[in-house]
């Protein structure tokens, strides 16, 4: 989820009253400005990629990132269950609780 700091006006009323700023603490402001704009843009990117979801209730914005499985992370678990299922001598796609479990999680995820 993201920072709703963005959204409820503290950031971006410290910006637009950057005069009223102390130089010494500028640098500060701006690395959380930049900080921001980077979590809206990976945020867009997402929703852009179906990866994410966006949602206004009473003004407030939130964007939701969707769970999915990186492609390493797909393998990591496919090596788990080959693991598993030699351990305990599972033979032709026989599942125990612990690679029925795994395999679900891989259908059921992206």
């Amino acid at each position: 989820m993201i920072d709703k700091k963005a959204y409820d006006g503290d950031l971006v009323s410290r910006l637009r009253n950057w005069r009223g700023l102390h130089l010494a603490h500028g640098g500060k402001l701006f690395d959380e400005a930049a900080d921001e704009i980077e979590r809206l843009r990976e945020a867009i990117r997402r929703l852009a990629d179906q990866d994410a979801t966006l949602s206004v209730c009473d003004g407030d914005v939130t964007v939701t990132m969707d769970a999915t499985l990186t492609d390493s992370e797909r393998e990591a678990i496919e090596d788990a269950i080959e693991t598993v299922s030699e351990a305990l001598d599972l033979i032709n796609g026989e599942d125990s609780l612990t690679t029925g479990t795994l395999r679900h999680l891989l259908e059921r995820l992206p």
